[in-house]
């Protein structure tokens, strides 16, 4: 085999640990090492060889939940199109990221363990979602009474608990763009453009 076949084997090997351990923890943060080789499907000393230590893979883990939760978002082109039609795409693509966001946010502390420590002077990093909503608010179509850092933990928080709902058996996969969705743009009242305050139908 040459160099080079056994680097990109190498490089299959490892992201198919990486992987597996994203998918595996996301379910049981608890899960061995052992159980993310089975998932993997390689074996014990193989894992070992390529993370010797539990701490390593869970930062690699992170790593790469992090570049397909921006992957998915950078593919639904939240800067394109109407506000509204751009979130709708931004949902979508977030259900196909359900591990690596189970993953993530299951622990928020592996994000803040991973990213980098920013200098007072530099500008905070580029966020597509929040640009999004604030492009939004500035076009009356989202509520500009709340904040922009509001409306995307709120995207953030729904999205987690639909995933979480379809692991307990409680919602199916395909239903949760839409039920996120319809969260997101009606709230919880019966009738659209209802505030508080008003009336309930008789």
């Amino acid at each position: 085999m040459s160099a080079k076949q056994t680097s990109s084997a190498r490089n299959r090997t490892e992201r198919a640990i990486v992987t597996a351990s994203v998918r595996v923890w996301a379910r049981d943060r608890a899960a061995t090492l052992p159980q993310v080789a089975e998932a993997a499907e390689v074996g014990r000393t193989t894992l070992h060889r390529y993370f010797p230590e539990r701490d390593g893979l869970l930062r690699a883990a992170t790593e790469h939940a992090l570049e397909a939760i921006g992957g998915a978002i950078a593919e639904a082109d939240p800067d394109k199109g109407h506000p509204l039609d751009a979130m709708r795409r931004v949902i979508a693509a977030l259900a196909s990221a359900s591990d690596a966001i189970m993953f993530v946010f299951g622990d928020q502390s592996l994000v803040r363990d991973v990213a980098p420590t920013s200098e007072p002077d530099l500008p905070a990093p580029h966020d597509p979602v929040i640009d999004l909503i604030r492009r939004g608010q500035a076009e009356g179509v989202f509520d500009d009474q709340l904040t922009a850092e509001w409306i995307q933990q709120v995207l953030w928080g729904v999205t987690y608990t639909a995933f979480e709902q379809v692991e307990r058996g409680a919602l199916a996969k395909f239903d949760v763009t839409a039920t996120v969705t319809r969260t997101l743009e009606q709230g919880i009242t019966a009738t659209a453009g209802a505030r508080p305050g008003s009336e309930p139908k008789p």
